[in-house]
């Protein structure tokens, strides 16, 4: 599912990085490169965040630490799905252009992951933000692993046809 790029958005994600970045776990170092990961990841949460912020406003609410920079948490917003309120995390491709979990990343608190990533992604190094992001699916915590084989994740069409009903 394609999400287009929007500089509204795209510029709150870098607002995010700079008033969270000194609270934010680090994967191993804090440093230029890291803060880089921490911009790109953002740019992508907050792309599929407001695809769903928009699209099904009545699902939809901000993560417990929304506008709280300092406070922690696993999950990037939250999804009302059949009156059952779900933790959700976004997810983006690793350095190497592999998706899964790392070591330090939290997992207690959400409910499943979706799977994103900009379409121009050939290495963290030569990413065109303005041609969009795509949604290649979901999964449960349960199956979030460190090597996660995303051609056995579920279609978001799933989820979203869920949110439909």
């Amino acid at each position: 599912m394609f999400i287009p790029f929007n500089q509204v958005v795209y510029n709150n994600a870098i607002i995010e990085q700079e008033k969270r970045a000194p609270f934010m776990y680090t994967k191993f170092v804090d440093n230029a490169v890291r803060k880089a990961g921490q911009i790109r990841g953002l740019v992508i949460e907050h792309h599929v965040a407001e695809y769903f912020r928009v699209n099904f406003a009545n699902n939809y609410l901000e993560a417990d630490n929304f506008q709280l920079w300092e406070e922690p948490c696993a999950h990037d917003f939250k999804l009302i799905i059949n009156s059952k309120e779900f933790n959700v995390d976004v997810t983006g491709p690793k350095k190497d252009g592999s998706f899964g979990s790392y070591s330090l990343k939290p997992t207690i608190g959400v409910d499943f992951h979706i799977v994103a990533k900009p379409i121009s992604f050939e290495s963290w190094d030569k990413i065109d933000f303005k041609k969009g992001f795509e949604i290649l699916g979901a999964v449960s915590s349960k199956k979030y692993t460190k090597q996660l084989d995303i051609s056995n994740i579920k279609p978001i069409e799933n989820l979203l046809n869920s949110l439909k009903s």
